[in-house]
């Protein structure tokens, strides 16, 4: 890597935003693009009088050129710099342990001045994910602090598909960096509860950290209840529900090792006796199949849970994402009780929140189901949002009418 820096030019305009904190400069913003250099150098812009203005890490292969990492006032990127950055993000999360949570997202990317970075944390195992290969030459340093600083006692990498795309040199995903290979799923505690991911080969980094506060409204909200839990993937809200002393939960999942999972988790925590009393059900299938196929046999549940994976991946996906939400709620509200309740919920970033409540309550008046009342929802706190790119999760729970 050369000693130097790349000098990054853009328009007065670009200048504006990222003093207001848009954390990055895309390619097409770029004043000079052809501009050269691997990824992972650091990349300056200068203001239009010539004055320190930010630095980040260049990336030559994405469409997201630099990802900066200070602005106004100039810093050297070394150790201490990523050290100080890291603690931090690791202070905001401090009364999570208090709270009985050892699995929690101890850093957030562009969201705690680390931009394209992820550590999720599940006890004492940790998983960097990288979503741009510019982290890859500092992966070292990395890898030493999260050791030595923040408790590590295993390290595993996870790459984003376009990091994997690229040249990853020596690395690749699901590479254990230090300690051991896990035999099998990590455990880890939320808000109490006990849980298994499946941190090499699973979702996101294993399992759906973003959801603890959703999870923890349902328990809130079960109690007596029969429950409906779609796309329950692990089981995370199952788990929380039966906690909740719901009178019995259903999962509907098409994945089959997915629904294991799940099995496994209401076990860890409930004993098998919880398999046998028939408080815990599953059903393999499509979502919109199986709710229609539910509505056909006229079975309802007092509380339902809609948390599909991401249905818009960008811009020109939207139009579809909508009518997908709309669709999927007005099926899941054919099966809520007369005065039951139902929670949807979206992971799709190019979906802004009002344009998903809109889908939601498009969905009810189709199913012929009144809101009376709606609780919406965000990020947790370990997923903190600083800029509108970086606001992705959404949810309402609506309690409703016949």
């Amino acid at each position: 890597m050369r000693s130097g820096k790349i000098k990054i030019k853009v328009s007065k305009t670009v200048q504006k935003r990222i003093l207001n904190g848009d954390p990055w400069v895309r390619f097409y913003q770029m004043k000079n693009r052809n501009v050269s250099g691997a990824a992972g150098e650091l990349g300056v812009v200068y203001d239009s009088a010539n004055k320190f203005l930010a630095i980040g890490l260049f990336d030559p292969y994405s469409d997201i050129r630099l990802r900066i990492l200070q602005i106004r006032r100039p810093v050297i990127i070394d150790r201490d710099f990523f050290n100080e950055r890291l603690h931090k993000a690791a202070a905001r999360r401090q009364h999570l342990q208090a709270e009985g949570t050892t699995g929690y997202r101890l850093v957030n990317g562009e969201n705690d001045g680390l931009p394209g970075l992820v550590v999720d944390r599940y006890a004492d195992t940790q998983i960097v994910k990288l979503y741009t290969s510019a982290w890859l030459p500092h992966l070292p340093i990395l890898v030493a602090l999260l050791t030595e600083e923040f408790g590590a006692a295993r390290l595993i990498l996870r790459l984003s598909r376009h990091a994997q795309k690229v040249d990853a040199g020596a690395y690749e995903d699901g590479q254990v960096l230090v300690g051991d290979a896990p035999s099998g799923p990590v455990r880890f505690q939320e808000n109490g509860l006990q849980f298994e991911a499946d941190v090499v080969r699973g979702q996101k980094t294993g399992f759906f950290l973003d959801q603890r506060d959703n999870r923890q409204e349902v328990r809130r909200r079960s109690e007596d209840k029969t429950v409906l839990n779609v796309f329950s993937y692990t089981g995370g809200f199952s788990v929380y529900a039966l906690a909740g002393k719901c009178t019995a939960v259903t999962e509907l999942e098409i994945s089959r090792p997915a629904l294991e999972a799940g099995r496994g988790n209401a076990v860890l925590n409930f004993g098998n006796g919880v398999l046998e009393s028939g408080r815990f059900q599953q059903i393999q299938g499509d979502a919109f199949e199986e709710l229609e196929r539910l509505h056909a046999e006229g079975k309802t549940f007092d509380l339902v849970i809609l948390d599909p994976p991401a249905f818009a991946k960008s811009k020109k996906d939207k139009p579809n994402a909508l009518r997908a939400y709309t669709r999927l709620v007005q099926f899941g509200a054919r099966v809520v009780s007369k005065q039951g309740v139902l929670f949807a919920a979206s992971c799709s970033a190019p979906v802004v929140a009002d344009e998903f409540y809109r889908a939601v309550d498009r969905g009810l008046q189709t199913a012929g189901r009144i809101r009376r009342n709606g609780h919406k929802t965000g990020h947790a706190a370990d997923h903190p949002v600083t800029f509108p790119e970086g606001t992705y999760l959404k949810g309402i729970f609506c309690e409703l009418g016949n």
